[in-house]
C-alpha cells in the first residue's frame, strides 16, 4: 500500500512539475510578446511624431509660399498700375 501511495505521489509530482514547466514557458512567451508589442508601439509613436513634425513643416512652408505669392501678385498689380 505504501509503495502504491509513493508511486501515486511520484506521478502527481511529475505531472505538477511538467505543468509548472509548461506554465513557465507560457508566461515567458507572453512576456516576450508583450515586450515585442511595446517596442513596436514605441516605434509607431516615433514614426507618428516624425510625420506630425513633417506635416507642421510642410504647412509652414506652404504658408510662407502663399504669402510670397500674394506679395508677388500685389507687386505685379502695383507695377501694372504704374505702367
Amino acid at each position: 500500500m505504501k509503495a502504491y501511495k509513493v508511486a501515486k505521489l511520484f506521478q502527481t509530482m511529475a505531472i505538477v512539475i511538467l505543468n509548472m514547466g509548461n506554465l513557465t514557458l507560457e508566461v515567458n512567451t507572453l512576456k516576450n510578446i508583450s515586450v515585442t508589442r511595446e517596442k513596436e508601439k514605441a516605434m509607431l509613436h516615433e514614426e507618428l511624431d516624425k510625420e506630425r513634425e513633417f506635416q507642421k513643416g510642410y504647412k509652414h512652408n506652404v504658408e510662407i509660399w502663399r504669402k510670397n505669392m500674394a506679395k508677388a501678385e500685389w507687386k505685379n498689380k502695383i507695377f501694372i498700375r504704374n505702367l
